[in-house]
């Protein structure tokens, strides 16, 4: 086919997909994987294109791996044997033939769409009738209610400006008698 397979390993998926991203920037290739290996962390990023853009893309890749210290390995396979070709790319595309299969529901009929609405045009008037009357049978308690808690708050108004105002008189013939000892006392 003329095209050539790059592979580089590093430490962590997200190392990997920096390098992935760095290399598909650098030149023209195709990021084939992403494998995650059982071992260490490491995972496998494999690339396909011309010999040229994958040799240059494993080298940014590689650059970029030894400075974050995620680098494990990398290769290049010039023109790789057809049978290893087909396994990984038969791989890849066993990934995306399994696309999630959506079932489609059967829509009313016409007929069954007019009977729903008719049905549902006349409960929304009984109910605004029930709460017509429920909103007559609340108000006036509402309103007593409202009444005896005015009441009673005036009466509580009442009581501390009455408890405020004896205080008061107390405070001032307690003033007046440490006063007069006061002035005795001298």
């Amino acid at each position: 086919m003329g095209k050539s397979l790059g592979t580089i390993e590093v430490v962590g998926l997200s190392s990997a997909i920096v390098v992935a991203d760095a290399m598909a920037k650098t030149a023209n290739i195709e990021i084939n994987d992403l494998e995650i290996t059982k071992g260490f962390g490491f995972v496998t990023v494999k690339i396909f294109g011309d010999v040229g853009a994958v040799k240059a893309a494993i080298s940014a890749g590689k650059s970029l791996a030894l400075q974050s210290g995620a680098y494990v390995a990398s290769n290049v396979i010039a023109r790789p044997n057809m049978d290893l070709e087909k396994r990984i790319l038969s791989f890849r595309e066993e990934k995306k033939e399994e696309p999630k299969k959506e079932e489609v529901k059967e829509e009313p009929k016409v007929e069954e769409k007019v009977e729903n609405t008719s049905e549902n045009t006349e409960k929304p008037i009984e109910k605004k009738e029930e709460v017509k009357d429920t909103k007559e049978e609340v108000k006036p308690e509402a309103k007593e209610d409202k009444k005896v808690e005015n009441e009673q708050i005036k009466e509580e108004i009442k009581e501390t400006k009455s408890q405020s105002s004896s205080n008061r008189r107390r405070k001032t013939t307690t003033n007046k008698v440490t006063n007069e000892n006061n002035n005795s006392n001298k």
